[in-house]
């Protein structure tokens, strides 16, 4: 790898999506690394289940996992995209509390270091993938399962929902030429020859999730509907926050797919 840059469209666009350059303002925010650690995880749940609006720790760990799934598809989409790698390590995120008008736990991620390099081979990118996955988010996983007792499949479907987003959202296909990286990328990344990216699973966990999509009433096109239900209904006031392919309300009103 070289090291490169990203330019203000692409730092503007990462910061769409509530990632920010450098450490945020002195004492503010948690460090990523904490969340590594179950007793860490459970404290840092425990003082924001008002905040989040959460009554029990497991609807908690679902909207860490749902909001943490950004680090997962983001530093794909400048990995896919863009050819460039981010300091996506533990030690190296802030997570600083937000909340939304409509009363939604945004938290926002700052970077402290963010140089960034330029992947030039496969090998370079694979060996990014699986320090991402495996490295990084596997291990918030297994913490989270272990300390909570919450679910891989749902944990892993949280992260799922906003990966595929990233590949079939056309407004970050900026070159027609990218088309087949994005295609092959996904394809990797669904791939059971690379269950080894993302720990230690002899399948892999992210392919279970990329179902066809079907029409359901009320919703218009076509949606992929989950498989897990990730809890934000059970939040305050959660009937706004329900997730529109939610397996619970799609799964009686599903119709047959055109």
């Amino acid at each position: 790898m070289k090291q490169a840059s990203l330019t203000a469209e692409q730092w503007g666009i990462l910061q769409q999506y509530r990632f920010h350059r450098g450490a945020p303002h002195a004492l503010a925010g948690t460090e990523a690394g904490e969340l590594l650690d179950e007793q860490g995880v459970v404290n840092y749940l425990n003082e924001r289940l008002s905040l989040m609006g959460a009554n029990d720790l497991k609807t908690a760990a679902s909207l860490l996992m749902k909001r943490y799934a950004f680090v997962a598809a983001l530093g794909m989409l400048a990995a896919t995209f863009w050819d460039r790698k981010l300091n996506l390590s533990p030690d190296n995120l802030v997570l600083v509390d937000q909340v939304s008008e409509k009363g939604l736990w945004l938290p926002q991620f700052h970077l402290r270091d963010t140089t960034v390099e330029e992947m030039t081979s496969w090998s370079e990118k694979k060996e990014f993938i699986r320090s991402l996955f495996s490295g990084h988010l596997d291990k918030v996983i297994g913490v989270l399962k272990r300390s909570v007792k919450l679910s891989t499949l749902i944990l892993w479907e949280n992260i799922a929902v906003y990966l595929f987003w990233i590949y079939e959202n056309d407004a970050f296909l900026t070159d027609e030429r990218l088309q087949d990286k994005k295609e092959n990328d996904l394809a990797q990344l669904l791939s059971d020859e690379n269950s080894h990216w993302f720990g230690v699973y002899n399948k892999n966990p992210l392919s279970r999730y990329y179902t066809d999509k079907v029409r359901v009433e009320g919703q218009e096109g076509k949606i992929r509907v989950r498989k897990t239900c990730c809890f934000s209904y059970q939040l305050e006031n959660g009937e706004q926050f329900r997730c529109k392919n939610c397996p619970q309300t799609c799964k009686v009103k599903r119709l047959t797919s055109m």
